[in-house]
């Protein structure tokens, strides 16, 4: 959640091996990028070998970045190429960087270019029955009147929850509201209410034996009283009505509430990744995009 900006202890139970996947987790890796890649449809790309070069008018990373998920015949004119998109579209080159990115040597050689590396974010699994009850810790008081609705489209009250939490529905709206206009998997907008006023949201993406977990919202003063969990277990219940199985997320490391809940729900990390983005030189002086998909940061 804003304002949690410690970094994780050596006990989180989420943090993800950036590297050295075993064999099994590296397909997991590979399917869940695939999964999230449909779940946030960029509203540009364009492909370069295995590279897949996304703009989304500057809403979010993951929708601003390369998804290199294959070879491409040649790493350094594959880089100029990448410069060269992401400044006519006005953005740093970045790249999503996985441990299943391929080339495999791609890490140093955006080390050699200067590329930061931030964001670092874990993606978590957990099967969807466990997610289904609503058991939080602390429980508003018996006269207190609960309700939860679910809509296929973002409404004015999810929205104005969404918009006080996260960057994507703030400042990025306009591309934001383009990006999920073009999606079009099933997509559920789930609005916690609490003696009728709006004060916690999710989304929810089904893909299969997919849910995908987005845009988590607990406003301040609802928060550590089991909004989230609600919400998430009517995510759930809507997608296992749809035949899914599992459920994923994506959680900032920053993210330390939303970390503790999480790990709480049963979730486990599979993988870290993070954003490489071009030294200001390359990136020619162009703004940075700000993130705000992950499930955790007001908890892609």
């Amino acid at each position: 959640m804003p304002g949690d900006q410690a970094a994780p202890c050596a006990s989180d139970p989420l943090i993800g091996p950036r590297a050295d996947l075993p064999a099994a987790e590296a397909s997991v890796a590979r399917e869940l990028e695939a999964v999230a890649h449909r779940a946030w449809p960029p509203l540009r790309q364009i492909e370069i070998g295995g590279w897949t070069l996304r703009a989304s008018a500057g809403s979010s990373r993951r929708g601003n970045s390369v998804w290199a998920h294959g070879g491409v015949p040649d790493v350094p004119a594959a880089l100029a190429a990448v410069t060269d998109f992401y400044a006519a579209a006005g953005l740093p080159p970045t790249f999503q960087q996985t441990p299943v990115t391929e080339p495999s040597q791609l890490a140093t050689v955006l080390d050699a270019a200067g590329y930061d590396d931030t964001g670092p974010t874990d993606v978590c699994v957990a099967p969807l029955g466990a997610l289904t009850s609503t058991s939080p810790s602390t429980s508003p008081s018996t006269s207190t009147s609960l309700a939860v609705t679910t809509a296929h489209v973002p409404g004015d009250a999810w929205l104005r929850v969404a918009g006080q939490v996260l960057a994507t529905f703030d400042g990025q709206r306009a591309g934001t509201l383009a990006v999920l206009s073009a999606l079009r998997l099933p997509t559920v907008y789930v609005t916690l209410t609490v003696d009728g006023a709006p004060v916690a949201v999710g989304r929810g993406v089904a893909d299969d034996r997919w849910l995908g977990i987005y845009s988590m919202a607990t406003l301040p003063a609802a928060r550590g009283r089991g909004a989230a969990r609600r919400v998430v277990a009517a995510l759930a219940q809507w997608a296992g009505a749809r035949g899914a199985t599992h459920a994923y997320l994506q959680v900032e490391e920053v993210s330390t509430v939303a970390r503790g809940l999480y790990a709480d729900l049963g979730f486990r990390p599979v993988y870290r990744y993070s954003y490489r983005r071009a030294p200001l030189s390359a990136a020619r002086d162009l703004p940075a995009a700000r993130d705000g998909g992950p499930a955790g940061t007001g908890v892609a």
